[in-house]
């Protein structure tokens, strides 16, 4: 074979390895990074948290507007009550007026509650998934022997290198994510509690509310009717005469 039927093969060769490289890195450069699962699991529950509280505000607005509306409505009426005849069926009339509207103010309070309550479970599972996928904790180290102690003493020891092990950035991590959780979950509870202690205390003091109303709803309407029955009696009299 001659020299001159080599060289032509040549530049073949080359451009045919040449192929197989571009072929075999064009899935790396068009390959686009695909959107982290975990990234997207945040930002629809981030979304559907301030959609919760949202709607939650929402709830809490329209009973305390209920509530107000229940009150103002019942005091004007009681208040034109007293010109009527019936005064007495008149503000029973008001008083389930009242409870009426208060009772459709308590049921957009406890949705409001059940999505608070919805929103709080869900951080205290998170909490508790948190804390089964960390790894557990070393053992403590054995507490030392006095007598091993004191037979070591007699023993030369032999010195050991100086070994420096720094924390990893995960067991950080891990030790951080654990210190959150155990601080957000004691929120939680505490969170919890408050809530209750307010919902106990609201209550209270509502019913503590009504029951002052009902007794001076009562004393007016005695008072009002000794004074019709002292009228009858003096008109009575004066007819006799």
């Amino acid at each position: 074979m001659s020299r001159l039927s080599i060289f032509p093969a040549l530049p073949r060769s080359i451009l045919s390895l040449s192929a197989v490289a571009l072929l075999s890195l064009s899935p790396a450069v068009l390959a686009q990074p695909a959107p982290a699962p975990q990234a997207e699991a945040d930002a629809a529950e981030r979304a559907q948290r301030v959609a919760e509280d949202a709607r939650r505000a929402e709830l809490e607005a329209q009973g305390k507007a209920l509530r107000d509306e229940a009150e103002a409505t019942f005091k004007a009426t009681e208040a034109g009550c007293y010109d009527k005849f019936l005064v007495n069926r008149c503000i029973d009339q008001a008083k389930r007026q009242r409870l009426d509207t208060i009772q459709r103010a308590r049921a957009l309070e406890a949705e409001a509650r059940q999505i608070d309550l919805a929103q709080r479970q869900r951080a205290a599972a998170e909490v508790q998934a948190s804390q089964r996928l960390a790894p557990p904790t070393e053992p403590a180290a054995p507490a030392p022997d006095p007598a091993a102690a004191q037979r070591g003493a007699t023993v030369i020891p032999v010195p050991s290198p100086d070994v420096d092990i720094a924390p990893t950035p995960e067991a950080d991590r891990i030790r951080r994510e654990r210190a959150q959780s155990a601080s957000d979950a004691a929120a939680t509870a505490e969170a919890q509690r408050n809530a209750r202690d307010a919902e106990r205390a609201a209550k209270r003091t509502q019913a503590e509310a009504e029951a002052a109303a009902r007794a001076e709803a009562a004393a007016r309407d005695r008072a009002r009717y000794e004074e019709r029955l002292r009228k009858y009696e003096e008109e009575q009299a004066a007819k006799k005469k």
